[in-house]
């Protein structure tokens, strides 16, 4: 039979292709919201195309190996840059689903493509697709699609509610565009720690406290010391405008906070 016939599929091929298949998604959301990033990503995505082109041509191990590291190099190499500590940022909207993509696309392509290379160079046979899904290693594999599609959801309904525009009630005031702006505390930081936000604009910041513990949100706007209260796990919105461009040191002023601080940059619009 021939090798591109399903029947003939085996779970580590799946894997390795499906791999290629999240980075590739990754990148789409990464270029689509940072047009400047589509080059380096390109360039990261070509090994990637060529070695699984060579696996759909001919399963052979090296094609294993060589196809699961090259679908994994999006995430080795933003290792460096965070990605693990991003998984715990769900405020980040469609980045947060392009760094869950990317986490899954090594999770699954490096493994898969590993043990095909030792088992081809073995002589062992794999496993069609429909014994490899019952082993543990498939078991294993659809807890973490699972798990991966579950936070890619909850992110992107968490960051559709804290953006969402509240009701208005009450007096209605005419003010500039409202940007926004969303921020993470968790383990006595803030993340990120600096944003840019643009001079005489309305913008509302919205910050989600996931310690138990309360902090603060610490700031000074033209001479006058504002502070805002962030109650343990709760999430807590104010609105700021600044007239004019600079930088703005912001920090939480309770006593075991030392060193949860960051920075806003005021740009000119």
């Amino acid at each position: 039979m021939a090798a591109s016939r399903w029947a003939d599929w085996t779970l580590d091929r799946v894997l390795v292709i499906a791999g290629f298949v999240a980075t590739v998604l990754a990148s789409v959301i990464l270029g689509s919201g940072e047009p400047a990033l589509i080059g380096p990503i390109l360039i990261l995505l070509l090994p990637g195309i060529v070695f699984t082109g060579l696996l759909l041509w001919r399963p052979r191990p090296g094609f294993f190996l060589l196809a699961g590291i090259a679908n994994s190099v999006l995430a080795i190499t933003t290792i460096p840059f965070g990605l693990f500590g991003a998984l715990a940022n769900p405020l980040l909207g469609p980045v947060y689903s392009a760094v869950v993509l990317t986490t899954l696309s090594l999770v699954l392509a490096l493994p898969a493509g590993v043990i095909a290379f030792r088992r081809g160079r073995a002589g062992l046979r794999e496993p069609h697709l429909s014994e490899g899904i019952r082993s543990l290693h498939g078991f294993a594999v659809i807890v973490i699609v699972s798990l991966s599609v579950g936070a890619i959801a909850a992110g992107t309904l968490a960051y559709q509610n804290v953006n969402a525009r509240a009701p208005s009630v009450g007096p209605v005031y005419d003010i500039p565009a409202v940007a926004n702006v969303s921020v993470l505390a968790s383990n006595s930081r803030f993340s990120p720690t600096a944003f840019n936000l643009t001079a005489s604009m309305v913008t509302k910041i919205t910050i989600l406290n996931e310690d138990d513990t309360p902090h603060t949100f610490t700031y000074t706007n033209n001479g006058t010391r504002y502070s805002h209260d962030l109650t343990g796990s709760s999430t807590t919105q104010f609105f700021v405008l600044f007239s004019q461009p600079g930088t703005v040191p912001f920090s939480s002023v309770l006593t075991p906070d030392v060193g949860m601080n960051g920075t806003m940059t005021i740009v000119a619009p």
